[in-house]
C-alpha cells in the first residue's frame, strides 16, 4: 500500500516493499508474510466467515463487516491486509474467498482508498489456474492455497508422490504459474 504518500514526490518510503517471484505462496512464506514487521511493515488479519445458520442475511451482514474492517486497515496505516478463511467450524461458514476479495477492493474503490492497501488471501478454495486467476483479476496481490499444499503433504507422506514436499510444493507452485502465463497471455 502507497500509505497516502504523493508517487511523484522522491521519498524513502516509495522504495519500501517486498517483492515476490510468485502471486502464489507456500505456507511456510505466508506466515512469514503474515508476521512480518520489517522496517514498519504491518497488516491486519481479517477472518471471512458468517454465522451458517443466518444464511444470506449473515453472509451480507459479515461481508459489511469485512469491508468496513479493510477501510479501518487502511485508516491505520497498514500496508496489506489478509483476507483468511481459517477457523471453520460447525457454526461458521466461509464467505467465498473471490466474494470476500471483490467486495474489499469494490469497497475500497468506491471510498477511494484502495491505491493504499494490498489484499493477501489465505484460502482452502482456490485449486484450479482458473480460481487464482480470478482472485488476481478482482483485486488479490498475493494468495495462499494452504489445502492444496496440505493435500500435497499427505500425498507426499502416503508415499503416491515419490520426491520430498518441497520439491512437490515448488511444482504446484509452477504449475499454477504456469497456468495463470497462460490465462494472462490470452488476455493479451
Amino acid at each position: 500500500g502507497s500509505l497516502q504518500t504523493n508517487l511523484l514526490d522522491s521519498d524513502t518510503d516509495h522504495v519500501k516493499m517486498v517483492k515476490f517471484k510468485s502471486p502464489i505462496v507456500s505456507n511456510t512464506t505466508f506466515d512469514i508474510i503474515k508476521n512480518l514487521s520489517y522496517k514498519g511493515f504491518s497488516n491486519t488479519l481479517i477472518p471471512i466467515h458468517f454465522k451458517a445458520q443466518e444464511g444470506a442475511k449473515g453472509l451480507e451482514s459479515a461481508l459489511e463487516e469485512i469491508c468496513k474492517t479493510a477501510e479501518k486497515a487502511v485508516d491505520e496505516g497498514k500496508n496489506y491486509i489478509i483476507l483468511s478463511d481459517r477457523g471453520i467450524t460447525e457454526e461458521l461458514a466461509p464467505v467465498p474467498s473471490l466474494m470476500a476479495v471483490s467486495a474489499v477492493h469494490h469497497h475500497l474503490i468506491n471510498t477511494r482508498k484502495r491505491m493504499q492497501i494490498d489484499i493477501v488471501v489465505e484460502s482452502a478454495e482456490p485449486r484450479e489456474v482458473m480460481h487464482f486467476a480470478l482472485l488476481l483479476g478482482y483485486g488479490a496481490s498475493l494468495i495462499n492455497p494452504y489445502m492444496a499444499f496440505t493435500v500435497t503433504n499427505q500425498l507426499v507422506k502416503e508415499k503416491k508422490i515419490q520426491m520430498d514436499f518441497d520439491k512437490a510444493e515448488e511444482n504446484v507452485i509452477y504449475a499454477i504459474n504456469k497456468g495463470l502465463l497462460k490465462v494472462l497471455s490470452k488476455m493479451g
